[in-house]
């Protein structure tokens, strides 16, 4: 693929300014790989450095009817994207797993990777995902860190009783629901040096995890206090068995909830639509696709289990479902999507939940 080249450029877009053309971006750390499509099916090809107000720059030096940008998401994250918006360009993120892909194994590199892109732009083939701000991707960054810390933790703990389990040691009751004695009575088992001196660095392990799990749940605390998703995640919060960790998770990972237009899309983006595979007289069965949001997914269900608790139309929907399918897990994840509808709709009409009265 030949580095970038003005002139080159301008040859192939010449007599072509006024018609369409698109863009389609293998994106990298260091560097771009572009297809710019013309209107008549024909490709121009080159790499430049990766940045993204010098590609902006590149590209509307043309002055050419560009269609739409596309790329698919990956590491480097939304700011090419923002860059370009702001230019005026339609961009297109799209998600890497909802790009088609050819049925037979072919040839793969970034130059074709990026002609595919710019093919299937201009196709209408790619569904965008939502770009969200400067702002929202931050406040996101936290609130996943947060839970990074919270997988940590549970490593740390399974470490530990990993090693009393393979050393032996009989597991003391204060472990088992990990209370406030626990690392204190950790320390007075008998085991070896070497052992005692690896479990003692993994309960130091545990403790850094803790605090800082503590302090950024305080930070994410003060980023968000003066701000909307404050007050949208106190409403979230008026329904029973939703609590501060949920409410806040979904505020930030949905960002945006007016991009959805029906509860449908909704339940498709965290992952809570049944998949229906129905042939012939087989009657269809829906299971749940393992794609969206899976932290969020996952909070959902256990925030269901507590509104059934509490909520008696939440029971009343349970005990409905279970009759029907009679496996529970099918019936709270159906819980769940509707407590995720709820939650949309509150968070849509900015208001506080209303139970039911009989």
């Amino acid at each position: 693929m030949a580095k970038y080249s003005l002139s080159s450029l301008q040859q192939f877009v010449s007599g072509f300014e006024k018609q369409p053309f698109w863009i389609g971006l293998d994106v990298h750390k260091r560097s771009y790989y572009v297809s710019l499509l013309r209107n008549d099916g024909q490709h121009t090809t080159w790499v430049t450095t990766a940045s993204p107000a010098s590609f902006t720059n590149q590209i509307l030096h043309l002055n050419i009817n560009i269609a739409a940008v596309a790329y698919e998401t990956g590491p480097t994250g939304f700011a090419l994207a923002r860059v370009l918006e702001s230019a005026g360009l339609r961009v297109i993120v799209a998600a890497a797993s909802r790009i088609p892909r050819s049925v037979t194994a072919g040839a793969k590199c970034d130059r074709l990777d990026c002609i595919k892109l710019a093919d299937y732009t201009s196709r209408g083939m790619l569904k965008p995902i939502a770009i969200p701000t400067a702002d929202e991707e931050a406040h996101r960054a936290l609130l996943r860190r947060r839970h990074n810390l919270v997988d940590s933790i549970r490593r740390s703990k399974q470490r530990i009783k990993s090693l009393l389990l393979f050393h032996g040691v009989n597991e003391p009751k204060e472990v088992t629901g990990w209370s406030g004695q626990a690392k204190e009575v950790l320390l007075t088992l008998p085991m070896e040096p070497g052992s005692q001196l690896t479990l003692e660095s993994y309960l130091r392990e545990l403790t850094f995890h803790q605090t800082e799990l503590r302090r950024v749940e305080r930070e994410l605390r003060q980023l968000i206090a003066s701000t909307k998703q404050n007050q949208s995640a106190q409403y979230l919060q008026t329904v029973p068995g939703v609590g501060p960790t949920v409410s806040t998770t979904y505020v930030l990972e949905m960002f945006c909830p007016e991009r959805f237009n029906r509860a449908e899309e909704v339940a498709s983006y965290l992952g809570l639509a049944p998949m229906v595979h129905h042939s012939g007289g087989r009657t269809p069965r829906g299971r749940l696709v393992p794609v969206g949001q899976k932290r969020l997914r996952s909070l959902l269900i256990e925030a269901a289990w507590m509104w059934k608790i509490k909520d008696p139309t939440a029971a009343e929907l349970y005990n409905r479902l279970l009759a029907r399918s009679g496996v529970a897990q099918k019936a709270i994840a159906a819980v769940a999507r509707k407590l995720a509808i709820i939650l949309w709709r509150l968070l849509i009409e900015q208001r506080p939940y209303r139970i039911a009265v009989s």
